[in-house]
């Protein structure tokens, strides 16, 4: 039955025969056509609360005046996906409330910063890295901003937030967010992050949330349901173990990178890590808290007849058949470097 599904799927959507092979021999036919299904219609909106700003209370007091519904985002204690309460409220029974016609990019609250629009798994690697007040954070990757402007109100503004982002165009979308949430500690380069030199080593944390081919972001941008090539995903992959080379040389010994992509393809997601760790054995993938691993599933320990190292099974991979709001796909893994240089560290 789920055979004839998955083929009436991919004729319709015109997918790339590539994808549901691969996720055949991924994940079997039954999680195969759970993702295809959730891939089919795009993710509910979710924001991500700007603390520094205001008061998570009041933010949800002002957008329910405003006739949305906000639902809390359970490994994001800042995050909601919002509804329209009309819908919400026929679910409910409780009545009709006036509709309304403002997009939440549109808002008072959004103008203001209190918020961002960020997919709801954006929010993870930020949460995995947990960046403190005082510390100092590289963001390899920043733009557009939703995570590192995230990572500074984590870190309440205080201490050094440094973001690279390769390309140019790319900057002014960068600089609108900070400027418009007050990001006020972050400082901002425009260069390829695996050309940066020694000045930048000694972070406390890095966050990689590495440029890819984007796959599990299928349900809100379907062209990339046929868009894509595996002569990409080898192409991104290179780049990506590249990058995870400098962020390990430039976090300081006992610090902590989080590596994470939007992507379901190993090799973009536990290929790059094993590579990695076969290079940096001292190196850990550590288990993410009980409370955010729960909702999600462990990383693969074997992609394709390849195996890799078995703590990588502390890595998360988020489908989008997790929640019924559809989060996007993606992969995030916690890589603590030793305390002490030394061997192959």
């Amino acid at each position: 039955m789920s055979t004839d599904q998955i083929e009436h799927i991919v004729a319709s959507e015109n997918y790339a025969l590539y994808v549901v092979e691969r996720y055949l021999s991924l994940f079997g036919p039954e999680r195969t056509l759970d993702i295809l299904k959730a891939f089919q219609r795009a993710p509910v909106t979710s924001i991500n609360v700007n603390t520094c700003n205001v008061d998570v209370k009041d933010l949800i007091a002002r957008m329910e005046a405003k006739r949305f519904h906000l639902e809390p985002v359970p490994w994001c204690n800042t995050g909601f996906w919002l509804h329209d309460a009309r819908d919400f409220e026929k679910r409910h029974d409780l009545g009709s409330l006036a509709e309304y016609s403002i997009a939440p990019g549109a808002t008072h609250e959004y103008l203001l910063g209190l918020y961002s629009i960020q997919n709801a798994s954006s929010m993870l690697p930020p949460v995995l890295l947990d960046p403190q007040p005082g510390e100092q954070v590289l963001d390899m990757a920043a733009a557009p901003g939703s995570k590192f402007v995230q990572m500074g109100q984590m870190m309440r503004n205080k201490g050094i937030l440094v973001g690279v982002e390769r390309t140019l165009d790319r900057i002014p979308a960068l600089k609108a967010n900070v400027q418009r949430c007050g990001v006020t500690n972050s400082v901002i380069a425009c260069n390829d992050s695996r050309e940066l030199g020694e000045q930048f080593k000694g972070f406390d944390k890095v966050l990689l949330d590495a440029p890819c081919t984007g796959e599990g972001l299928m349900g809100s941008d379907p062209s990339r349901k046929n868009s894509r090539s595996v002569g990409d995903i080898e192409t991104m992959m290179n780049i990506q173990i590249q990058l995870l080379e400098k962020a390990v040389s430039l976090v300081r010994p006992g610090g902590r990178v989080v590596y994470s992509t939007c992507s379901l393809a190993p090799e973009e997601d536990e290929h790059v890590v094993n590579e990695i760790l076969k290079k940096h054995k001292r190196i850990k993938v550590v288990e993410p808290p009980e409370a955010i691993a729960r909702h999600f599933e462990h990383g693969l320990v074997k992609a394709f007849q390849v195996k890799f190292r078995e703590d990588l099974k502390n890595a998360v991979r988020v489908f989008p058949y997790h929640h019924p709001t559809r989060p996007e796909g993606f992969f995030a893994a916690i890589l603590e470097k030793p305390g002490s240089q030394g061997g192959d560290a």
